[in-house]
């Protein structure tokens, strides 16, 4: 075999093997971004369903007419928001303004006694409480899943492959709601 032959195969193989790398890393890359818009799928899921399960609450409580207006109102707004989100920013803005206006819900409920005594206000609070518990394991496994494809797009040679082919340069954690990171204070006075 000549120098020319033995030349052409080194090149070939080096062709080869860089042809590999790109497909690998590119195939890579769209299954960790493909990763991240399942799991903010299921945080939207997560999110439509406390969304219904409130209304129910709501329904379940109707008999509180001195804050229903206030209630209302609040969960109205919330819903509206969390309706015309079409940001990841005002997807959580909308699931804060939602969680606070159940918190105040919760707390009215909890001051008539009259409710508190429905066995199906109990089975609803459960179902609350464990779809609480679901939205937050989504929202866990969303922002590990942007944690992995963060890490990864800023390797060598991924890098390199995210800048040719337009891929998203940095994903955005999904944030906790303001005053999430505070204590409830509990008073059975």
């Amino acid at each position: 075999m000549s120098k020319k032959y033995l030349g052409v195969a080194v090149f070939g193989f080096i062709v080869i093997v860089l042809a590999v790398m790109l497909i690998t890393g590119y195939n890579g890359l769209v299954n960790l971004d493909e990763d991240i818009q399942a799991k903010y799928s299921q945080v939207e899921n997560r999110l439509q369903e406390r969304h219904d399960k409130i209304g129910q609450i709501l329904g379940a409580v109707s008999g509180l007419q001195e804050h229903a207006e206030t209630i209302y109102n609040a969960i109205t707004a919330a819903r509206a928001a969390y309706s015309a989100a079409s940001s990841m920013d005002e997807l959580i803005e909308a699931d804060a303004a939602e969680a606070a206006a159940f918190t105040q819900l919760l707390v009215v409920v909890e001051d008539n006694p009259l409710i508190t005594a429905n066995a199906g206000y109990y089975a609803l609070i459960d179902e609350i409480s464990a779809m609480e518990s679901a939205l937050s394991v989504a929202r866990r496994d969303y922002n590990e899943a942007v944690q992995d494809y963060n890490a990864s797009i800023r390797r060598f040679p991924r890098v390199l492959y995210a800048s040719m082919f337009g891929f998203e340069r940095d994903y955005d954690y999904w944030k906790l709601n303001d005053g999430a990171d505070e204590v409830p204070v509990i008073d059975f006075e």
